[in-house]
């Protein structure tokens, strides 16, 4: 006999359309690097779907966050991306910026180059996630993982039942839910689900093997949400996807 091992088991998400990235990049406003001199991205998508493996900046003058974010803005604009406007957020300058290609993508990040980013120097935060048209991509960080079928039952008993209850098969649902520790990085996390609350977005999931076998597929809606933050405890959340319609049955 075989035994499954459950981490094996995933709830996925499909995409309805391609989506680009959206990615926050936040620069600490005073001397985020130890020098002037220049950062390295790593992992960045051209216009056309390419990773490019390292990019650098040109070398910084006054080492500040409005300085340095303005380098970076001038990489990536000529790589493959489009930039907002600087806004000043505590003690960090942040520009969003979107990826022309429009698709799953990697999340870029940083490393040093001629000079060494300080702690906090920059941060990454994936504001949206780059998504391929039905492309299907696993809760991320997944602890559990869940699907259950249940079939409403018709009473019909009467007086030729014998005095024993007697039932039909009636209406038919599905629901689908996971646990998962959050992460601002994830290409599937809370802030997703909860704009598909918001926006009342139906979905498409499916629970199935991470590589192969069995799966179920059907659409539904984030019927529950919520994120639970313990003091020196992981975040994490669970969501429910509540059935509408069919669910197929079918391998891959």
């Amino acid at each position: 006999m075989a035994i499954k091992n459950a981490s094996d088991l995933l709830v996925y998400k499909k995409s309805p359309a391609d989506v680009a990235q959206i990615t926050r990049i936040k620069v600490l406003d005073a001397t985020p690097l130890s020098a002037n001199g220049t950062v390295k991205i790593l992992n960045t998508t051209t216009s056309g779907g390419a990773n490019v493996a390292e990019l650098e900046t040109a070398a910084t003058t006054s080492n500040t966050g409005s300085d340095l974010i303005i380098k970076i803005f001038t990489l990536l604009v000529n790589n493959g991306y489009a930039g907002s406007g600087s806004v000043i957020e505590g003690d960090y300058v942040y520009r969003d910026f979107t990826n022309f290609h429009e698709g799953d993508v990697n999340t870029l990040s940083f490393a040093d180059g001629t000079a060494e980013i300080d702690d906090g120097g920059i941060e990454v935060i994936v504001i949206q996630s780059g998504e391929t048209l039905n492309g299907q991509e696993p809760i991320a960080h997944s602890t559990s993982a869940s699907i259950s079928f249940n079939e409403d039952l018709r009473d019909i008993t009467s007086k030729d039942s014998g005095g024993y209850q007697e039932n039909a098969g009636g209406l038919r649902s599905f629901e689908l839910s996971s646990d998962a520790l959050q992460d601002i990085n994830a290409d599937l996390d809370f802030r997703e689900f909860y704009d598909d609350v918001n926006e009342r977005n139906e979905v498409i999931v499916r629970f199935a093997e991470r590589d192969s076998g069995v799966k179920w597929e059907g659409s539904g809606y984030v019927s529950s949400l919520s994120m639970d933050a313990g003091v020196e405890e992981n975040v994490t959340y669970s969501v429910t996807i509540t059935g509408t319609g069919v669910v197929t049955k079918g391998t891959y």
